[in-house]
């Protein structure tokens, strides 16, 4: 036979026990994600990372100074003649308007008219110049990058890194960046190439 205090006893211990049981879930849950993040850190741990600057390499390595000064070399003299032939326009405007009140309305319109045909074919050698300096650039380019990737791919498997990154790190401590090695490797290259 259950009296009321027994039963008030007994309902206790039920109560007692559920919160027993969410007490233990939550612990065994816990334990889980506790082994869980220890795991993760143990093999982070265990993972090499390096960091490399790409812009450092594009405006430190001496193979970029050698493209731009190819560059230079190879499309100065077209540069040098859109600049004089910009010059030129100047002088014609100029002349324009200085002799704008003593001139013939024929001669003031084939004066602009030239003028006019001046300054389209200097803006068509302009657009050419600037999609011809583009593709070699980006040529240029193209072979630094191959050649940058190949660096660090030696770095990377010399120094057993298992993560290399290089765009878009917010941060990452000095001491995972890579990027010296990398133009050393580079400067020590462009020696050999020069010699």
């Amino acid at each position: 036979m259950i009296t009321v205090t027994d039963y008030e006893h007994s309902s206790l211990v039920l109560v007692h026990s559920s919160k027993e049981k969410t007490k233990v879930k939550k612990l065994v849950i816990s334990l889980i994600l506790l082994s869980g993040l220890i795991s993760a850190n143990a093999i982070a741990a265990g993972l090499k990372v390096g960091v490399v600057s790409v812009e450092r390499i594009l405006t430190e390595a001496p193979q970029v100074d050698a493209v731009n000064t190819s560059m230079l070399e190879r499309f100065g003299p077209q540069r040098d003649e859109l600049q004089k032939g910009e010059k030129d326009i100047t002088k014609m405007q100029e002349n324009y308007k200085r002799n704008e009140l003593v001139m013939t309305e024929d001669k003031l319109n084939e004066l602009k008219k030239e003028i006019i045909i001046k300054i389209q074919q200097l803006k068509q050698k302009e657009a050419q110049l600037t999609q011809e300096v583009g593709t070699v650039r980006n040529q240029e380019l193209a072979v630094l990058q191959t050649q940058v990737r190949g660096i660090i791919d030696d770095i990377a498997k010399k120094g057993k890194y298992d993560l290399v990154l290089s765009e878009g790190v917010a941060f990452a401590s000095p001491k995972l960046d890579i990027t010296d090695k990398v133009l050393d490797i580079m400067k020590a290259a462009f020696k050999k190439k020069k010699k």
